[in-house]
């Protein structure tokens, strides 16, 4: 090692260490530590120097380090033969009890940047992360002192956050200066972004995408920490507090910029970083107590789960997904039927989800880009007659849209005077439903026409309930009318997928989940949880036996779980009262085109939505055919191919006129969604109400003031209450 290399505070050292976040947030430690960290900074810093410096060839900057971690060992083991700045080190580490593996750790992190080989996977990037920073963090904890064993694993996470953050901010610069990429190749696959896109990432708009996901990253480490820093800990670790304050500011301006990365990154001034270690120094003194934090197993890989798992990522939980299928998505999935990737089911979205896309914008995928929307209520009729309902334009003033509920009036038997006072009184909140009410008795209580019913309210409780008036729960019919119909505006616009639902959804959020280490187990059912004391304990697969997390969010049926708790459970006995009912999907082909436009409600018809799919088929392009998906919900025919043929020939005859069906692919889904009658509606529990500590729930049948949809699934998993 030359003399030069042996120099502790050299010049260059004290000027670049003035510059450093991390020096920058030395001034509110005493005079000893504060001392003691300028030692320590200026290790990391020669360290750092070594692997970047430019005309050494890779082999000769390894040589180096291992060289230094020779010496490291050396001093550790009393050694008196030391270099300057090893020398100081060893009185730093003997005096703040530093243990010798975090400071091997930073040289080994170091060391990775000589190798040039790219990080192929997340775990790949993490362990590089642990070593530049983590360790960092780890070794620095003791130098601030700390008493709470827990704090180091604070130290750890932001470590995770601070180094993440810096991969993001200097993903260009990084790339156009040195040549390196610091993001796993399966991301960047996933993506569609090669690492000369990073030189440059506005080539291609796909690295927003990226960035974005990065962000989530660095986000569920911040708030990781968060949760992890004890309370008697949080004065000593004022330091901390303000380089978490000044990188999270610059994650949030990389957000507030559209994810715009440059090669010349901006940074926060001295006067932007004063104001942020003041708004540190004042958070380090106040703060949370007693936040939840640690493992959780996610049972379920349906919308629910996956739902929940992406928000307990971004708060700083650590979730494991436990799918009993081959692939998540739950009871959603997708189908390959005449050249095209279809849902197992017809979807159908309202402008009233804000949950669901809302997790989707979160991934970067607007509804607007997964969904087409609707122009119209589009009604047909026996004899071919058809109404279209148009929806008010996205521009059109709140007065319109306020009153666009009125716009049904046109639709037979919909626009007598008792159906529109209804409305007007349920715009106002003037009418509501008795305790255990049906949705029949209540309209009959308001002395609405017969008419009315059959071609606006029975359809609206099949298609959104899926139970019909005289089962369902006027309560709950009411309250989904008012969220969506009655709401105006976008409200109660309909939205229907551009390709398979689950597709706009699932596989982001896997990379999503997988970018921060969370790892979601298929084909893997979860058979039992145990419980002890009134306490979540663990759960246990066949493949995996017993396994303890720290908490649980059940997403599986109400049914799935009510076997799963111990016998006796009151809570399963209350579950156990929920009902369920099935939906009918048929694909299938004709030769003639049946409507203009994406769909058709049909009036007083078995069948109650048809929609049409053609353009999703490669091969009825070709061919000149037509594809169709008609949804039989709240089920009443029998499961029967023939029978089922049988009705759609009749039913399209009926309302469109002769048509011959070519094809059809039936299927039948038996317990689709829970039923919307008055006592399973009753029985839909809220999450903290199955009796057991760190046991959560979540799931269209949970109690969210709507009916058994993809939207409450989301909604569910955004009441959770473990985020307390």
């Amino acid at each position: 090692m030359s003399e030069s290399d042996e120099i502790s505070t050299s010049a260059r050292q004290t000027g670049e260490r003035k510059k450093s976040n991390l020096a920058f947030a030395f001034f509110c430690l005493d005079k000893s530590r504060a001392r003691d960290m300028e030692v320590f900074y200026a290790f990391c810093r020669l360290m750092d120097d070594i692997a970047d410096e430019e005309g050494r060839a890779p082999a000769e900057k390894r040589r180096e380090l291992e060289a230094w971690k020779a010496e490291i060992a050396s001093l550790y083991g009393g050694s008196k033969e030391l270099s300057p700045l090893a020398a100081e080190m060893a009185d730093v580490v003997a005096r703040r009890k530093i243990p010798q593996e975090y400071i091997q750790a930073i040289i080994d992190g170091v060391m990775r940047d000589t190798s040039g080989e790219p990080f192929e996977t997340f775990e790949d990037i993490r362990k590089y992360c642990y070593g530049v920073a983590s360790a960092v963090g780890l070794a620095t904890i003791y130098i601030f002192g700390f008493k709470n064993e827990r704090t180091k694993l604070y130290a750890e996470s932001l470590g995770y956050a601070l180094q993440f953050t810096n991969i993001l901010r200097d993903a260009a610069f990084d790339m156009r200066t040195q040549n390196r990429c610091y993001i796993p190749r399966r991301e960047l696959e996933f993506f569609g972004v090669s690492e000369g896109d990073l030189a440059k990432p506005s080539r291609n708009p796909r690295c927003k995408e990226l960035f974005r996901m990065m962000h989530f990253r660095a986000k569920h480490f911040f708030r990781k920490a968060d949760r992890l820093l004890p309370p008697e800990d949080r004065a000593s670790m004022k330091p901390a507090f303000i380089m978490r304050e000044i990188y999270e500011n610059i994650l949030d301006s990389i957000a507030a910029s559209g994810f715009e990365i440059s090669a010349n990154p901006a940074k926060p001034g001295k006067l932007k970083k004063a104001a942020l270690a003041v708004r540190a120094l004042i958070r380090a003194r106040g703060g949370r107590e007693g936040r939840n934090f640690g493992s959780v197993c996610v049972l379920g890989g349906g919308i629910a789960g996956i739902c929940a798992a992406l928000k307990l990522a971004r708060e700083g939980f650590d979730p494991e997904i436990f799918e009993a299928r081959a692939s998540a998505g739950g009871r959603a999935s997708a189908v390959e039927w005449r050249g095209a990737r279809l849902d197992n089911g017809s979807h159908a979205a309202m402008g009233c989800y804000r949950n669901l896309f809302g997790f989707m914008e979160e991934l970067g995928a607007p509804a607007s880009a997964a969904f087409s929307r609707a122009d119209s209520m589009d009604f047909a009729f026996a004899g071919g007659e058809k109404i279209r309902v148009p929806f008010p334009p996205e521009n059109a003033g709140i007065f319109k849209k306020i009153l666009s509920i009125f716009a049904y009036r046109k639709i037979p038997g919909v626009g007598g005077a008792r159906n529109l006072l209804l409305f007007a009184k349920l715009k106002l909140g003037l009418a509501g439903a008795r305790a255990g009410e049906t949705a029949l008795e209540f309209l009959e209580r308001h002395r609405v026409g017969k008419a009315a019913i059959e071609v606006f309210w029975e359809p609206f409780c099949v298609s959104a309930l899926n139970t019909s008036c005289g089962l369902a729960s006027a309560e709950l019919m009411l309250s989904t009318l008012r969220k969506s119909v009655l709401a105006g505006g976008e409200n109660g616009i309909l939205y229907f997928p551009k390709a398979a639902a689950i597709d706009a959804l699932m596989p982001k959020a896997a990379a999503y989940l997988e970018c921060v280490g969370a790892r979601i187990r298929l084909s893997e059912p979860v058979e039992k949880i145990e419980i002890r004391g009134g306490k979540f304990v663990s759960i246990e697969t066949r493949k995996s036996g017993a396994l303890k997390f720290d908490n649980c969010v059940c997403a599986l049926p109400a049914k799935a779980l009510a076997k799963m708790l111990p016998e006796n459970s009151p809570f399963a006995a209350r579950i156990g009262k929920i009902g369920t009912t099935g939906i009918i999907n048929a694909y299938f082909t004709t030769g003639k085109k049946l409507f203009d436009g994406s769909y058709a409600s049909l009036a007083g018809s078995p069948i109650h939505w048809i929609f049409d799919h053609t353009q999703k088929s490669r091969q009825c392009a070709e061919s000149g055919t037509f594809l169709y998906g008609a949804t039989i919900s709240h089920a009443r025919i029998p499961f029967d191919p023939a029978e089922i043929r049988g009705t759609l020939g009749r039913e399209t005859k009926k309302y469109f006129g002769e048509c011959e069906i070519l094809d059809i692919l039936p299927s039948l889904f038996a317990e689709a969604t829970i039923s919307a009658d008055c006592e399973s509606e009753s029985a839909r529990p809220a999450d903290g109400e199955c009796g057991a500590q760190n046991l959560h729930i979540c799931g269209d049948w949970v109690a969210t003031g709507l009916p058994c949809t993809m939207e409450s699934a989301a909604k569910s998993a955004n009441d959770l209450t473990i985020f307390d």
